[in-house]
């Protein structure tokens, strides 16, 4: 008996030996995800502003 709770106690190190692996993948790839995000959402801010800078220093265009 004292066999049998041996394999049990080394299964369940090794199912929480893979879930510790699993949610440390992932909080890699959540971190991951979150910087390409702020990156994709910088860049778009930074374009907006370049855009509007451009569009105060050449001024509306009139008609003469």
């Amino acid at each position: 008996m004292s066999e049998l709770f041996e394999v049990l106690t080394w299964l369940a190190y090794l199912i929480a030996a893979l879930m510790m692996l699993g949610v440390i993948a992932a909080a890699i790839l959540a971190g991951l995800a979150l910087r390409l995000v702020a990156e994709f959402l910088r860049e778009l801010s930074q374009g907006r502003e370049e855009g509007d800078a451009r569009y105060v220093e050449d001024g509306p265009k009139r008609h003469e």
